[in-house]
């Protein structure tokens, strides 16, 4: 080492901690038992594309590990549409290669999400109502379980199959480097519809970009995260069924949140995650709140 270790990033689910070294700037890792797989995951990825994913120099058991630095987050950059639409093909690319590897990710502690199983876990997260939670909020959850149970049944009988997905795919887990770009933070990962990426990624790329609902620009965006799939499917049917995976993609972000509660100061915070699923542009109106910062809610 050639000084000291200092404290990167320090969160209820994980701690990263700077380390520099002769040999360049290192990064520790430890993240809460829940998501400790997250190592092994990078390791199947890593077989495919490694250049796309962490550079790990060690990793333990307990999913502890030491990565190479991956170069400045997209996040710390001006917001530039090209970099979206030079990134998200390379991701899917990443999850098609990595497709027949599904058991092993399961294996090995990624979250089940597929679109056989969705519909069930969505009853169990419904069984009862959510802190904060209004009865007409919840009514109407209660009355979304027929389209959830349609939309996982087409998308389970579709073209493209249950891939890896890394759940919370933002510009903070895109890092920018001499080639290209690197894809780390696959802690929240899970089996599930690909498309399903698309529920957090382009609510932050629509964030970062102030990007109307149906603009021309996320359209570009989603034609280049959808282009490598047409090897499954002609275009025209990936985008049927790309906008239903993207609601129904939320169930696993209410699914992260209801199992880890003690990461939330809020205790509606599980709420807010609902309030995304019956209307997922509801982000719209918290971040224009001139007198409340943005929730958690609007990004994951």
């Amino acid at each position: 080492m050639t000084g000291p270790i200092e404290a990167q990033r320090v969160r209820p689910w994980a701690t990263v901690l700077r380390v520099p070294t002769a040999e360049g700037t290192l990064f520790f890792k430890e993240a809460t038992l829940s998501l400790a797989h997250e190592s092994q995951l990078i390791e199947i990825l890593a077989r495919h594309r490694p250049e796309l994913v962490t550079e790990v120099v060690v990793s333990d058991e307990e999913g502890r590990m030491l990565m190479r630095d991956a170069g400045p987050q997209l996040s710390s950059r001006d917001p530039d549409l090209r970099d979206w639409e030079e990134a998200l093909p390379l991701y899917a690319e990443l999850q098609i290669e990595a497709a027949a590897d599904v058991d092993a990710f399961l294996r090995a502690g990624a979250f089940d999400r597929r679109s056989a199983v969705l519909p069930t876990q969505y009853r169990e997260l419904i069984a009862e109502r959510a802190p904060g939670q209004t009865e007409a909020e919840y009514e109407e959850l209660l009355a979304l379980e027929p389209e959830v149970d349609r939309v996982c049944a087409e998308l389970a009988a579709g073209s493209v199959p249950d891939m890896i997905n890394n759940d919370d795919f933002t510009d903070g887990s895109i890092h920018v480097t001499a080639g290209g770009y690197r894809f780390l933070d696959w802690g929240d990962a899970c089996v599930s519809h690909p498309f399903m990426t698309l529920t957090v990624t382009q609510r932050v790329i629509e964030i970062r970009l102030r990007l109307a609902p149906g603009s021309a620009e996320t359209a570009r965006i989603r034609d280049a995260y959808l282009e490598p799939f047409t090897r499954f499917a002609p275009r025209a049917e990936l985008e049927d069924v790309v906008e239903p995976a993207r609601r129904m993609g939320q169930i696993n972000r209410v699914a992260l949140r209801a199992a880890h509660m003690d990461w939330e100061d809020d205790p509606e915070e599980l709420a807010w995650s609902f309030r995304l699923l019956l209307d997922p542009e509801a982000w719209r109106s918290w971040i224009d709140e001139p007198e409340e910062p943005p929730r958690a809610g609007p990004v994951s």
